[in-house]
């Protein structure tokens, strides 16, 4: 796709000076290398905008190039702030895992494997027992005590230090998501 012809007068419908509308041009290409997201037909207004405003005031602009650039850059960072939400990042996050085809659901499995990975790795193996039983929706310390033939206070105390611990293993592994964590995970039931 080629560059959007640019039509360079000043505003009686002059051609600009050979210097001016170099520079205007040189800016322009220089945009739409910088800027490809953006629409080359606005960038063009733009650019024959600015032309149009260096041949009001030839005399005053010392270095064309460089202040056509400036302008230029300047005119499309003000439209961005203007329009954030009109910019579209391409090939970020979820996008390119729906180009590759990265399933959602495969995606919490590894996270769910790698987790367990680390449970397992990391806690000892009465903490593992405790955190079957956890999973099993077991998890009154009157239950966690006979199932594990221990006293009520001791379960009650295994199950809290064992919640904190997953916590910790949790806060230290890196997340993207950090809003799939559960909320109070260290607060047991007494």
């Amino acid at each position: 796709m080629g560059l959007t012809q640019l039509h360079l007068v000043d505003r009686n419908g002059q051609d600009l000076a050979a210097a001016t509308r170099d520079a205007v041009r040189d800016a322009y290409r220089w945009a739409v290398v910088e800027f490809p997201n953006l629409d080359q037909a606005a960038v063009a207004g733009w650019a024959e905008d600015l032309g149009k405003a260096m041949a009001a005031h030839p005399g005053h602009i010392e270095s064309p190039r460089r202040y056509a650039t400036s302008a230029l850059k300047g005119k499309i960072l003000g439209w961005f702030r203007k329009h954030p939400g009109k910019e579209i990042a391409v090939g970020l996050g979820p996008e390119m895992e729906q180009w590759v085809g990265l399933d959602p659901k495969a995606q919490l499995t590894m996270e769910r494997t790698v987790l367990f990975e680390q449970l397992r790795t990391k806690l000892s193996e009465r903490d593992r027992q405790i955190l079957v039983l956890l999973l099993q929706d077991i998890t009154s310390p009157r239950d966690v005590a006979a199932a594990l033939g221990m006293k009520y206070d001791a379960a009650a105390k295994a199950i809290q230090r064992v919640k904190e611990r997953i916590a910790a293993i949790l806060l230290s592994s890196p997340q993207t998501d950090r809003a799939r964590r559960p909320p109070h995970l260290y607060k047991s039931e007494s």
